[in-house]
């Protein structure tokens, strides 16, 4: 397989995705939020930062 399908045997892919998802929901459930907007949230806090964790200036 390959593309965007591939991705769905790569075990490395499907961990990241599983604690990506894992995180989404405890974020969801300590903020009284739905997964959807966790997801943003954690989506708008990963493009204010850098790859080291940084702020973005």
């Amino acid at each position: 397989m390959s593309g965007i399908l591939g991705g769905l045997t790569d075990p490395k892919f499907m961990a990241e995705l599983a604690e990506r998802t894992r995180i989404a929901e405890h974020v969801a459930a300590q903020m009284g939020v739905t997964m959807e907007e966790a997801r943003a949230a954690l989506r708008a806090f990963a493009a204010e930062t850098s790859s080291d964790g940084h702020t973005l200036h």
